[in-house]
């Protein structure tokens, strides 16, 4: 007993406990005053970056309404189907055009409900899915006590500009009805156009759009248009009359009021001077409590770390001892010192695990630094600051350029898929600082990767280029670190932070404007040509659809080989060459529309078909995605169960019978059906009467007897299926503007 105590009053022991809860003590008091100050910083750096937010999602809706006001022009400057007959008729024929010029702006905007295009003196109006009688279309698909089709119809009685409805319930009473949902409706200025033109919006996927979920937890957001009006209110509980009197946003685009808990800022926006309001927390909810809360851990953590400092030097007083003895302080018997050595040994460990970890996050930081610069809005001074302390190397030389390196890994290389991305980023920068020098490189993403080059003279560039040439060339030839990589080239810039984006926006034009017939995959910003003489055919594309529907493969791919092969000779970029491969495969898969092929397959095939073509480095690609799509829909038509009604066989027949003296009687008889039947189902299936698609193929197959043939035009219509040689001049020309013999000149000119 009395051992133990003269242990306690020993003086070494006494040391060791003071300096232990010493310790203790300013760990708790630090950790209470970075607690104190912790959640009111915290809350300002959330409420500074949810303002980022914000207005991030402002610039979202300006772009939506932008996307609104395109689209209201170019429906409205569509041809007009109200007036083309006298009376109270409609030509059908311009309304099926519109709708199916509305489809893809509802397609490729998910947002947009609907837009319904109508006139105050027809109950008809043109939607996405076809005409459809006003009451029937808000009765049952935008049902709704106060916005029915007698108010629209007032409404566009008079002229008025573009306006916005506030968000309101809707809902269906058809079978086919969506259900209720919170539409805003947009309606276009009518002061010029006699077309009236409303826009639903879904509210539920417009906030998805401008992701409005990455606001500050608990902030909410009203928009009002420029006259105030309230339109969208994700908090109907509202009482902004307070907020508004208080707030000064007639002149400042940007107002700041707090009141009780919360923070109102207010925006204008430049685009179309909307108003929009957020409200945040002006504090953390429930805050007293989880300090009260934090203190008693705190109080309770104190008297635990007491005790603990007391154990601990009981504990550490033999080990202390030992080391005293060891440098000749003491001469007692000592303990075991073996766990301080492990201890040791694990701290060393986990310091440089620690190194490499800060590595990776600076290097992380500096990739962030970097693509900052890349943005065209990052401008400011922290940005400049951030590169300077960054890359003090970047600004030590007078100019730079930069590489855009896309990569195309080798499916058939184990040790492709093996490999990292920081793999990739360290073989790319090794192989270039062996030949030019200074280079920091960075991923993008997927396999992209950018390089950024350090030159001392202008005169240097030239070597440069050449030498990236040859790492391609040498990457391409190795074949272990991918299949293909494109590499674009941009100009040479001054080395400043602002010039990054101007390199980078070179980079992306070298992309789109790089040639499709180059051998060389490396595109050089100072040698592109640009060209715009664009080889699209419809009258061939329109062949080739034929030919698929007959099935003749062999002649529609040929049309398309004539078609590419045209373009490659003419040396178009690799941008313009897409829309052409789209619109004939549209062209192609129009036929699958009137099949028994399920929309969604025709969908997936759509979506496979644009993937590859996007993701296409050469057109031999983008080609072989187009005959791949284009055996599968003429698989599929083999396949049809045939019948005597049937598209394909019924353009097969006149494919192989043209030349003969086709009409109506004639179809129906063999059909075994009746002429007029005949002609309602034709119109209905080929979208074209029985007559015009008749001269449609005669004209195509004459063309070609001009082009490739010496007969006269007389046996030209004889053998194109027409009764006498003006019949076939006054049609030729009807279709084409010109007449047979000046169309054969102009093919020989």
């Amino acid at each position: 007993m009395k051992t133990k105590w003269k242990m306690v009053a020993n003086k070494g022991f006494l040391q060791i406990f003071s300096a232990l809860l010493l310790v203790v003590t300013i760990m708790f008091v630090s950790n209470y005053l970075v607690y104190k100050n912790s959640l009111s910083s915290i809350y300002h750096q959330v409420s500074e970056n949810n303002k980022l937010v914000v207005k991030n999602l402002i610039r979202s809706f300006d772009d939506v309404f932008k996307d609104i006001n395109d689209i209201i022009y170019m429906v409205q400057s569509s041809n007009n189907i109200w007036g083309s007959f006298e009376g109270d008729s409609v030509d059908f024929s311009e309304a099926s055009k519109l709708y199916k010029d509305i489809r893809p702006f509802i397609s490729s905007n998910e947002y947009i409900e609907e837009i319904v295009v109508f006139h105050n003196n027809f109950d008809i109006a043109v939607t996405s899915a076809g005409t459809i009688s006003l009451e029937e279309l808000f009765r049952k698909k935008f049902n709704n006590i106060t916005y029915n089709a007698d108010f629209w119809k007032t409404l566009m009685s008079k002229p008025h500009p573009l306006q916005v409805f506030p968000a309101q319930w809707y809902s269906g009473s058809g079978s086919d009805s969506e259900g209720k949902r919170k539409l805003i409706v947009l309606t276009g200025n009518n002061k010029t156009y006699n077309q009236n033109i409303l826009i639903f919006l879904n509210v539920n996927k417009l906030l998805q759009h401008v992701n409005q979920a990455a606001m500050m937890q608990g902030s909410t957001l009203i928009v009002m248009d420029e006259n105030r009006n309230m339109f969208l209110n994700t908090e109907e509980s509202w009482n902004l009359v307070e907020v508004l009197n208080d707030l000064n946003i007639k002149t400042d685009p940007e107002a700041t009021l707090k009141k009780k808990d919360f923070e109102y800022n207010v925006y204008k926006s430049d685009f179309n001077e909307f108003i929009y309001i957020n409200k945040s927390p002006y504090e953390f909810t429930n805050l007293q409590s989880v300090t009260d809360a934090n203190r008693q851990i705190i109080m309770i953590a104190i008297a635990c770390a007491v005790l603990l400092s007391a154990f601990l030097s009981l504990y550490l007083y033999k080990p202390i001892r030992v080391i005293l003895k060891l440098m000749g302080v003491m001469d007692q018997r000592g303990a075991d010192f073996r766990n301080i050595l492990t201890g040791i040994a694990k701290i060393q460990d986990e310091n440089e695990l620690i190194k490499a970890q800060l590595t990776g996050v600076n290097w992380e930081m500096r990739r962030s630094a970097f693509l900052n610069t890349l943005d065209d809005d990052s401008r400011s001074q922290e940005a400049e600051l951030r590169m300077q302390q960054y890359f003090a190397e970047f600004f030590q030389n007078k100019y730079f350029l930069m590489a855009d390196f896309q990569l195309r890994l080798n499916p058939n290389s184990e040790q492709t898929e093996m490999l990292q991305i920081e793999e990739f980023v360290h073989a790319i920068q090794t192989g270039l600082e062996e030949r030019v020098g200074k280079t920091f490189v960075f991923h993008m993403t997927n396999m992209r990767f950018i390089a950024v080059i350090a030159i001392h003279h202008p005169s240097d560039r030239e070597h440069v280029v050449k030498q990236l040439k040859s790492f391609v060339k040498q990457v391409q030839e190795d074949g272990w670190l991918c299949s293909s990589m494109l590499t674009g080239i941009s100009r040479l810039y001054s080395s400043k932070t602002v010039n990054c984006h101007k390199a980078y926006r070179d980079l992306t034009e070298c992309l789109l404007y790089r040639n499709i017939h180059a051998d060389d995959l490396v595109t050089d910003f100072q040698a592109i040509r640009y060209t715009w003489k664009v080889y699209v055919p419809l009258d061939e594309i329109e062949r080739a659809s034929n030919f698929l529907v007959s099935g003749n493969e062999a002649e529609c791919i040929q049309i398309i080989d004539h078609v590419f092969t045209t373009n490659v000779e003419r040396q178009i970029h690799h941008y313009q060459l897409m829309p052409i491969a789209k619109t004939i495969f549209y062209y192609m898969v129009k036929h699958l529309d009137t099949s028994d092929f399920e929309s969604k397959d025709i969908l997936a095939l759509e979506l496979e078909f644009n993937q590859k073509v996007e993701a296409a480095f050469s057109y031999e690609s983008i080609r072989g995605a187009l005959v791949q799509a284009i055996r599968v829909i003429m698989e599929h038509n083999k396949t049809e169960q045939k019948s005597k009604l049937n598209p394909t066989s019924i353009a097969t027949y006149i494919e192989l019978n043209y030349m003969k003296n086709l009409h109506l009687d004639h179809m129906a008889e063999m059909l075994e059906t009746s002429p007029k039947y005949f002609s309602s189902y034709f119109k209905k299936t080929f979208d074209i009467n029985f007559v015009e698609y008749l001269n449609r193929v005669r004209l195509s197959h004459a063309k070609e007897l001009l082009k490739k043939t010496e007969l006269s035009v007389a046996e030209i219509g004889e053998k194109t299926g027409y009764l006498n040689s003006s019949t076939f001049t006054s049609t030729f020309k009807k279709y084409h503007g010109i007449s047979p013999s000046d169309y054969r000149k102009n093919i020989l000119a």
